[in-house]
C-alpha cells in the first residue's frame, strides 16, 4: 500500500449495480414513459429516463425547493424557461434553477428520449409512483383509459415539490 493510502474495507462498501439498456422499475405517467435507474429514496440520488411521444411532455410547473437538470438522449425538444421557449437537440443539457416555471414538449416527429435528474432525491419517484401506472411487459401495455382524478394529480405533485400549472376547461 502506498504512504497516505488507507486500506479499503469491503465490510461497509456496497456493491455496485448494473442495470441493462431497458432495465429500472418503469411506469407510465400521464402519457410518458419513466424508468428509473438511480432511486433517491434508495440510493440518495435520483435519474431517470422519459420516453416521450412526438407532442409530449408535462404540464408547466414550478419547483422551489429542487434544481432539475436533462440530457436529450434523443429527438428535439422544446423546454419552456419562465415565457420563453427554447429549442434543445439530442445532445443538449437543460439546468434549471429553482423557482423557474419549466415544462417541456417533444417537438419532433419521433419519440425522443431524456435523462433527467434533481436535487431532492425522492420526490419525482414519490409522485411518479402514486400517479403513474407499473409497466412490468412494455411490449403489451395498455395506457389506462379515462382521465386520472385531477385534484389528486395536484395534490400529490405538490407534496413532492412540483407545483402543476393546468388550464382552466371550464
Amino acid at each position: 500500500m502506498r504512504k497516505g493510502m488507507h486500506e479499503m474495507s469491503t465490510s461497509n462498501q456496497q456493491g455496485m449495480r448494473c442495470l441493462p439498456p431497458e432495465g429500472g422499475e418503469t411506469l407510465w405517467i400521464l402519457g410518458d414513459q419513466v424508468a428509473f435507474k438511480a432511486d433517491g429514496e434508495r440510493d440518495g440520488l435520483t435519474l431517470f429516463v422519459s420516453t416521450i411521444p412526438p407532442g409530449g411532455g408535462p404540464p408547466p410547473h414550478v419547483h422551489y425547493l429542487q434544481e432539475e437538470a436533462h440530457y436529450v438522449l434523443e429527438g428535439t425538444f422544446s423546454f419552456l424557461n419562465g415565457n420563453e421557449w427554447i429549442e434543445a437537440q439530442t445532445g443538449s443539457f437543460i439546468w434549471i434553477p429553482r423557482g423557474v416555471r419549466h415544462t417541456f414538449r417533444n417537438v419532433g416527429s419521433q419519440t425522443g428520449r431524456l435523462f433527467s435528474t434533481n436535487t431532492l432525491p425522492g420526490a419525482h419517484e414519490r409522485w411518479f409512483r402514486h400517479v403513474g401506472v407499473p409497466m412490468t411487459d412494455r411490449a403489451s401495455f395498455q395506457p389506462p383509459e379515462g382521465l386520472p382524478d385531477m385534484k389528486d394529480v395536484l395534490t400529490s405533485a405538490a407534496r413532492e415539490d412540483i407545483h402543476l400549472e393546468m388550464p382552466d376547461h371550464a
